[in-house]
């Protein structure tokens, strides 16, 4: 995901959004629903970003010209039944979340191993 603009005119990046969701490049909008929560910390301010890095040049050439022409497009309703399948299966997503702690689980406990093994091999 590439960043493409920030704005506090939310409208401004829908209109955005659906230009580069016209011209095959999947969109988001980020944000949009805390720009207005002010922390003494942080302020965040609504941000359009690309789905595919490979597209940001091409992307950043669109908003700049409406009329650009974009060689590198997505097929905007494949996209977006891929993305329903995934959004719609948790259960894939959270087989990959399972397996990718099984998998840091086992780099840690050997991890653990080996200082132990070096600790007593140095004594």
């Amino acid at each position: 995901m590439k960043l493409v603009t920030k704005s506090t005119d939310s409208s401004y990046l829908h209109v955005l959004k659906e230009l580069l969701e016209a011209n095959g490049i999947p969109a988001f909008i980020k944000g949009e629903n805390t720009a207005r929560v002010i922390t003494p910390f942080i302020m965040t301010e609504p941000s359009l970003w690309i789905y595919l890095d490979e597209q940001i040049d091409e992307a950043l050439k669109l908003v700049e010209n409406p009329d650009y022409e974009v060689r590198n497009k997505v097929d905007m309703d494949r996209f977006h039944e891929v993305a329903r399948n995934i959004t719609d299966k948790p259960a894939n997503l959270n087989k990959a979340l399972i397996d990718l702690g099984f998998t840091m689980g086992l780099i840690l406990l050997a991890m653990l191993v080996l200082i132990k093994l070096l600790q007593w091999m140095l004594n």
